[in-house]
């Protein structure tokens, strides 16, 4: 099965990655958790981070089994460099925290609050593994040795990335929310790319990630006063300003990596 893996093209193996992706969030295992959780914020996340713990290890299981780990940002081998870059992203976490802290938390439940973080935590690190994880060392391995070829891997696996958020439309219908989602899903999945192979490692990254999508979901604890939105059907460009430096930094960063210590990498896991 893993001969047949490798020898597929990744585009055909990004395919079938988002297939099961779209097959295990439509599971409906709501069903199964109702019967433990009556209150909908907590079978939310609990059904969610049952999901994306399912997705991350399927994520992981298919690193190992690839022998990919290196290209993953998995290995021993090569350290954690440039550590200061994974606090660029914390000008998100601090416009998440500015956006709510004005609101009355005195309402808020703390295994609430616990069960959100631990359920965007399980998506960065599901998210993270699947794509930066498996499906970018998989076109780099395809396209790394080719001229623009590793541009080209981080450019596709984060426009895959953004492409899967199109999920998105199965609950929310406001189809200009989810394409700017889309977009700035993009931005971010290019500079997460970038930040890989320039760090090394994999698991700082899927925690900002996690942490980001945690500060900006604080709005959604239940009995946090909050004023009505009246706009929450409009459609705002904003979020894709907010995420356009990180791709505009990560284009920089591309310029300066290493990459003779990138091809090593493809040549210890040919």
């Amino acid at each position: 099965m893993i001969t047949i893996i490798k020898k597929q093209s990744p585009f055909v193996i990004t395919i079938a990655v988002l297939a099961v992706l779209a097959l295990v969030m439509l599971i409906p295992t709501e069903a199964m958790f109702n019967k433990v959780f009556n209150d909908d914020f907590k079978l939310e996340y609990v059904d969610l981070t049952f999901k994306m713990g399912l997705l991350f290890l399927i994520g992981y299981s298919f690193i190992r089994m690839l022998k990919i780990q290196t290209l993953a940002g998995l290995s021993k081998q090569f350290p954690w460099r440039f550590k200061y870059l994974n606090l660029i992203p914390v000008y998100l976490i601090i416009i998440g925290i500015l956006s709510v802290y004005s609101r009355d938390f005195s309402q808020i439940e703390l295994p609430n609050l616990i069960l959100l973080l631990i359920g965007c935590l399980m998506v960065g690190f599901a998210e993270e593994y699947l794509f930066r994880g498996l499906l970018q060392p998989l076109f780099l391995k395809k396209y790394g040795s080719r001229k623009y070829g590793i541009f080209m891997s981080i450019l596709l696996t984060a426009v895959f990335f953004g492409v899967f958020h199109l999920i998105s439309l199965v609950k929310n219908d406001n189809v200009g929310q989810v394409l700017v989602q889309v977009v700035f899903a993009m931005f971010i999945g290019f500079f997460f790319g970038v930040l890989l192979l320039k760090t090394n490692k994999l698991i700082p990254i899927a925690i900002t990630h996690g942490l980001i999508n945690f500060f900006f979901s604080l709005a959604f604890l239940p009995g946090l006063k909050t004023i009505q939105d009246e706009t929450a059907n409009t459609v705002s460009v904003a979020p894709i300003i907010l995420f356009l430096p990180l791709f505009v930094i990560g284009l920089l960063i591309y310029k300066k990596l290493d990459k003779k210590e990138i091809i090593e990498k493809l040549e210890i896991e040919i």
